[in-house]
C-alpha cells in the first residue's frame, strides 16, 4: 500500500452505511433523513480479515495392537481301551435302534464299528481345543474429533472512494480493483 493511501486511510470507518452532508454536494433537504443507494468504485483488491475460531477437526489416531492367532491343539493322550469299547457299545446300540428287519444286525455292526472309530479319533473325549498359538502386530486407527484453533477468513476490508475521500468498510465477499459496489448513503440536513 503506498504512502498516500496510508494517509487517506486514517479516515477509515467500519460501517457499511456512509454518512455525508448534502451541503457538500450542493443539495439541501428541508426536513427528515433520506437514504440513497449509490454505486462507488473499489480502489484496490479487498484484504482478508482473519480470525481464530475453534472448530471440531478430525484427527487420525493410530496404535499398534497385539492380535491373537488361534489354532487347534489336541490333548495329546491316546484314547483308552475302555473309551473305544464304550464307543463301540454306544454305536452298536444306536445302530440297533435305527435298523429294522434283516438289516438290524448289519446296522448294529456298522454302528459299533463307527462308534469305536469315533472314540479312537478322540471325538467323544473332547481332546482337541482352540488355543492361542501366537500373536501378530496390527495397526489400528480411529478418527477422533478434537477442538482446534484455526485461522479462518471472517470478512474482507474493502476500500472505496466517496466524496473525494477513501473509506474502508467491512464486506462479506471480496472485491477487486475497479469493481463497483452498491452502498447505502444516509443523507441528513446540515443544521
Amino acid at each position: 500500500m503506498n504512502k498516500m493511501t496510508r494517509l487517506t486511510l486514517q479516515k477509515v470507518t467500519k460501517q457499511v452505511t456512509l454518512n455525508c452532508a448534502l451541503a457538500a454536494a450542493g443539495l439541501v433537504l428541508a426536513s427528515g433523513a433520506y437514504a440513497q443507494t449509490m454505486l462507488v468504485k473499489v480502489l484496490q483488491k479487498s484484504d482478508d480479515i482473519v480470525s481464530q475460531v475453534y472448530q471440531e477437526v478430525p484427527i487420525k489416531s493410530c496404535r499398534v495392537e497385539q492380535i491373537p492367532i488361534y489354532g487347534t491343539q489336541s490333548g495329546g493322550k491316546q484314547p483308552s481301551t475302555a473309551d473305544v469299547v464304550a464307543g463301540a457299545i454306544f454305536g452298536g446300540l444306536l445302530g440297533n435302534a435305527v435298523g429294522g428287519g434283516k438289516g438290524k444286525d448289519a446296522a448294529t455292526l456298522l454302528g459299533a464299528i463307527a462308534g469305536a472309530d469315533l472314540a479312537n479319533k478322540g471325538s467323544f473325549s473332547g481332546n482337541s481345543k482352540q488355543v492361542i498359538t501366537g500373536q501378530r502386530q496390527q495397526e489400528v486407527c480411529d478418527v477422533v474429533m478434537q477442538q482446534r484453533s484455526v485461522n479462518q477468513v471472517t470478512g474482507y476490508k474493502t476500500y472505496i472512494e466517496f466524496g473525494g475521500n477513501v473509506w474502508q468498510m467491512t464486506t462479506t465477499i471480496p472485491y477487486t480493483k475497479g469493481e463497483f459496489l452498491s452502498v447505502n448513503v444516509d443523507i441528513t440536513p446540515a443544521e
